[in-house]
């Protein structure tokens, strides 16, 4: 009785914050609408979904993964593997390492909205610049 329509959203107020699934699902629609230009940037998305991966099964952004690991699952290789990490990822924000793993530990990293900018590079161009696509003049 006196069930309202919508039954299954809840009106969240200020100051609320989303819930982990909300927080995973609103980055898995980031990535897949943000356009990932080259070669570069399609290994980086392959990259970013593996990590997807993890942080759904830890349940939030923060959670572990190994580089061999990483890697096997994007079909890449480890030295990729770390080129798309410190090109793309981690400087346009999208991944943070918190802590690096050692021995059979992995990493410990935080997925992250993809809204960070290197000083001095345009945003438009932060994350998408790759040797097939170079900026005007270089």
């Amino acid at each position: 009785m006196g069930q309202r329509a919508g039954r299954g959203r809840q009106h969240r107020g200020a100051g609320v914050a989303p819930s982990r699934h909300e927080v995973l699902a609103a980055l898995r629609d980031r990535m897949e609408t943000t356009p990932w230009r080259g070669e570069r940037g399609r290994t980086a998305l392959r990259v970013l979904r593996v990590h997807l991966n993890f942080a759904e099964i830890a349940g939030g952004p923060l959670h572990h993964a190994g580089e061999r690991q990483t890697a096997e699952e994007a079909g890449i290789s480890r030295t990729t593997l770390r080129i798309v990490y410190d090109t793309v990822l981690k400087p346009c924000g999208w991944l943070r390492r918190l802590r690096v793993g050692h021995g059979r530990e992995g990493s410990t990293w935080c997925l992250d909205t993809g809204s960070a900018h290197p000083p001095g590079i345009p945003a438009p161009l932060s994350c998408f610049r790759t040797t097939q696509y170079p900026r005007p003049g270089t």
